[in-house]
């Protein structure tokens, strides 16, 4: 009986990572480099696992915005963007345009802190399922990472590698489970105050991916 349910177990395990690796091919652009977009593989993970669940998006930009509208109408899920840069959002406005899953919200800040995110209504749901930290100005992360530890089952943060530049110790003491992925820079954190599966699963995930999609060189001997 042991045996037959560690060969379960191991299909099991070969069918996520399969399914995973697809995932991968159709949703992020290969080779994955140091760059803006180094979290693409921690959002496309933080939502694999996750399944289900609203989404908030801190910070838009050309790598995130895409990924998480593509995934958040496959999945069936609510997402909202927010940005304090107009220009992202006039930019998006077409992708998403009159649909109900997917909405923008401008964030005007008049001040160096950002204070304005703290009243700029994204209390859409008392708990997110995921959301993702990079936006600006950098000063308010911090606050957003630590008001936002008990209110999502998984938060995403970017440039974890400028930790002391964007004070972000004080928050991720309020993370009992962490994960950082290191591969690419800028440094991603998948974090979460309540929910060790998840985060291990993510880093499972991650540390199963084969090396190859991270270099031009390799990416071309595979395929």
């Amino acid at each position: 009986m042991e045996n037959i349910e560690k060969q379960l177990s191991r299909i099991e395990e070969d069918r996520i990572l399969t399914e995973w690796e697809r995932m991968i091919r159709k949703y992020l652009k290969l080779p994955l480099d140091d760059n803006y977009g180094s979290h693409a593989i921690v959002l496309l993970a933080a939502l694999y696992v996750s399944q289900s669940g609203p989404i908030l998006e801190l910070g838009m930009g050309a790598t995130s915005t895409p990924l998480l509208h593509r995934l958040a109408l496959k999945q069936k899920r609510f997402l909202l963007s927010a940005d304090s840069d107009l220009r992202w959002i006039n930019y998006f406005s077409s992708l998403t345009g009159n649909n109900t899953l997917h909405q923008l919200q401008y964030v005007e800040i008049k001040t160096e802190m950002g204070i304005e995110w703290a009243s700029s209504n994204l209390a859409y749901y008392k708990n997110w399922t995921v959301v993702f930290i990079d936006h600006r100005p950098g000063p308010r992360r911090q606050f957003d990472l630590m008001g936002y530890s008990h209110q999502s089952d998984i938060v995403v943060l970017h440039d974890t590698e400028q930790s002391s530049l964007y004070k972000y110790s004080q928050g991720l003491l309020l993370y009992r489970y962490q994960y950082r992925f290191t591969k690419l820079k800028p440094y991603t954190d998948a974090l979460s105050s309540k929910n060790e599966t998840l985060i291990k699963m993510i880093r499972h995930l991650i540390e199963s991916t084969p090396d190859y999609y991270f270099s031009n060189i390799t990416l071309n001997e595979k395929f």
